[in-house]
């Protein structure tokens, strides 16, 4: 574990040789909250004005990531913070300090119906167009070009869930394992066999921002190719901020409009709206199975709190399709577990 001296030496060393001159030892390091991953995020003010100074594990591969598909959004009109300088031995990248305005404080400042729903319309406004920006020239980018979001990576997520959530997290036994991933399998085949677009994987409250009242998006480094109604259920089904089931009913037609209206993709309304509260069992399992991996083995316990939040999402989900009985039954066994552990 690096002292904090030691880690002002650093990214002072890396600020100098990317051009910025820092004249005293006491310049301001402000350590920002992060989220899930390993991360670190640094607001560091300095002559030249305020800059993110992100820190990462020795992965190199991981702020290769990070910079290529950032550079790639960015120059492609996608607002993602501008990439400064970064160094791939240090493992450091400087950034653009896109403020303190995520949609999440947003939402929990807003006050008025009126005003959160305005916010998520100028966020799905901005999902549209990261998807129609991002997707042209995909095979440019070293990091994009060979990734998908299919059934293995789908399986990924399901199997993550049950590890993580279900057996260790709630100590369920699973009845029947044979017909869960049965139910499983149908899941993914069907999802995987969605036309791909651009994907973020992680559109959710506190990955977007607004600066200057337009929206910036974080931490795209995992984006692939995918169904459209994953980024939208990731949004819509955030277990961060709960919509009202009218809300999120108001909030699928506006965007269904922009992909009819102004994209010309004859969409069918009633199919779209069914895979996307599929893709919202897919991304409800992933999150609780993060949510369970993050407190128990990272020691981030403040991911508790969202977890009966994904779990009811989830389950509401699940009464919508008679077709996963047995992943209903160990959902629900999972709650009754969860319930007689508080107790």
């Amino acid at each position: 574990m690096q002292t904090d001296s030691q880690i002002k030496r650093k990214i002072k060393t890396f600020i100098n040789h990317a051009g910025f001159e820092i004249l005293t030892e006491g310049f301001e390091l402000i350590l920002l909250a992060g989220g899930g991953s390993d991360r670190s995020f640094y607001r560091i003010n300095i002559p030249a004005g305020s800059f993110i100074v992100m820190t990462a594990p020795a992965f190199t591969h991981e702020i290769r990531a990070y910079v290529e598909v950032g550079n790639y959004l960015y120059k492609n009109r996608v607002r993602v913070p501008e990439i400064i300088a970064y160094d791939d031995e240090k493992h450091m990248v400087l950034l653009e300090d896109i403020g303190d305005n995520s949609l999440y404080s947003l939402l929990k400042s807003a006050g008025t119906e009126k005003k959160v729903m305005g916010y998520y319309k100028k966020a799905l406004m901005f999902l549209r167009e990261m998807q129609n920006r991002a997707a042209g020239s995909a095979h440019a980018c070293n990091y994009l070009k060979h990734r998908t979001f299919g059934y293995e990576a789908l399986r990924w997520e399901t199997d993550y869930f049950m590890e993580c959530f279900i057996k260790r997290f709630s100590g369920t036994a699973v009845e029947n394992r044979a017909k869960v991933e049965r139910e499983l399998h149908m899941l993914a085949s069907g999802l995987a066999g969605e036309p791909r677009h651009f994907m973020h994987r992680d559109f959710q409250s506190q990955n977007i921002f607004f600066k200057n009242s337009s929206v910036v998006v974080i931490d795209f480094q995992t984006a692939t190719k995918g169904l459209l109604q994953y980024d939208l259920a990731s949004l819509l089904k955030d277990a961060y901020f709960e919509l009202a089931d009218r809300q999120r009913d108001e909030l699928l037609l506006f965007y269904i409009d922009i992909l009819n209206n102004k994209q010309k993709m004859n969409i069918n309304a009633e199919d779209f709206i069914r895979t996307f509260h599929l893709a919202g069992l897919q991304r409800n399992m992933q999150a609780l199975g993060a949510f369970a991996f993050l407190s128990m083995e990272k020691g981030k316990t403040r991911f508790l709190q969202y977890i009966p939040s994904a779990l009811y999402s989830l389950h509401g989900a699940l009464s919508m399709f008679p077709e996963f009985p047995a992943l209903r039954k160990t959902v629900e066994k999972a709650v009754c577990s969860l319930k007689e552990q508080k107790s």
